[in-house]
């Protein structure tokens, strides 16, 4: 069963991404899951918001690993957009107060998408820029992966595989001292 699940995977993948191609899958990423495994952060005290500093809100076609176009598009704005929630939701629920009039601003952009298919799997890597009111910036990744797909369409998993990939990319940014040092200053 393993066997024919490793052949037909990629068989279907790349019909239905040959299918995309010619009428273009626009990804949106879905649910962005919890971040797990990240309890020892306390940012009680810290007041800050967080802002979409995508400036691009044009279609942009998602690269494969190749820099070949392969028919996916993405709004990186809406994107970066969905990275903000995730973000301050995530930083809420550690204590941070999110206001529009903090004295510390995020901003975050998404300047590179990706997708990929490494041997039996489908991926999303995003590269996120952060900078902070107080001239801090640093770059951060987050990647989305998942073997499993066969019964969502394309559209589906694409979504799915973006809010992955945003949700790895927090964890990214919530795992780094450099980053946690920058919002208690």
């Amino acid at each position: 069963m393993r066997n024919i699940r490793t052949f037909l995977m990629p068989c279907i993948f790349t019909a239905l991404v040959g299918l995309a191609v010619s009428c273009t899958v626009a990804v949106k990423p879905g649910v962005v899951p919890g971040v797990k495994g990240i309890n020892n952060v306390s940012l009680k005290g810290v007041s800050l918001i967080v802002v979409n500093g995508e400036k691009d809100a044009l279609p942009f076609e998602i690269p494969n690993e190749k820099g070949q176009k392969i028919g996916i598009t993405a709004n990186k704005q809406a994107w970066t957009g969905k990275l903000v929630e995730a973000l301050s939701g995530e930083l809420a629920k550690r204590g941070a107060q999110i206001r529009s009039k903090a004295p510390l601003q995020l901003t975050l952009a998404i300047p590179e998408i990706v997708f990929s298919m490494p041997g039996n799997s489908y991926q999303f890597t995003v590269k996120v820029a952060a900078s902070s009111s107080k001239g801090w910036s640093k770059n951060f990744e987050g990647t989305g992966q998942t073997t499993s797909g066969l019964l969502e369409s394309t559209t589906a998993l694409t979504d799915r595989l973006a809010g992955l990939a945003l949700s790895e990319a927090v964890k990214a940014m919530l795992s780094d001292a450099d980053f946690l040092k920058q919002l208690n200053q």
